[in-house]
């Protein structure tokens, strides 16, 4: 049986971002039992130290890469996603919505 056989399963992948490396995750990664106490299950959790003025930065590239229909991408806010100019931070949302996505 798959997951798609399973209408109640809540499937996110949750998004981590600090900007320099002096900066810890730790904060946002109370997000992790959040989802799972609200349902969810969590079938990956990217940790990224970039900018989130770059849209090429790797755990969100293969965070994208990883998506699958109906699942969830969770961070603390959309910041965490992305900080680009607003034409390509709706690009990057267009995408992960044309995977048949959402964010959360």
């Amino acid at each position: 049986m798959n997951r798609r056989e399973i209408p109640s399963l809540r499937v996110a992948r949750i998004y981590l971002r600090v900007s320099t490396e002096e900066q810890d995750l730790a904060r946002q990664e109370a997000m992790v039992g959040q989802a799972k106490a609200a349902g969810y299950y969590i079938a990956g959790v990217y940790r990224e130290k970039a900018s989130g003025a770059r849209a090429d930065r790797p755990e969100l590239l293969r965070l994208i890469s990883d998506l699958q229909p109906d699942e969830v991408v969770i961070a603390e806010k959309i910041d965490r996603i992305s900080r680009l100019p607003l034409p390509e931070a709706e690009k990057l949302v267009a995408t992960i919505r044309a995977k048949g996505a959402r964010l959360a």
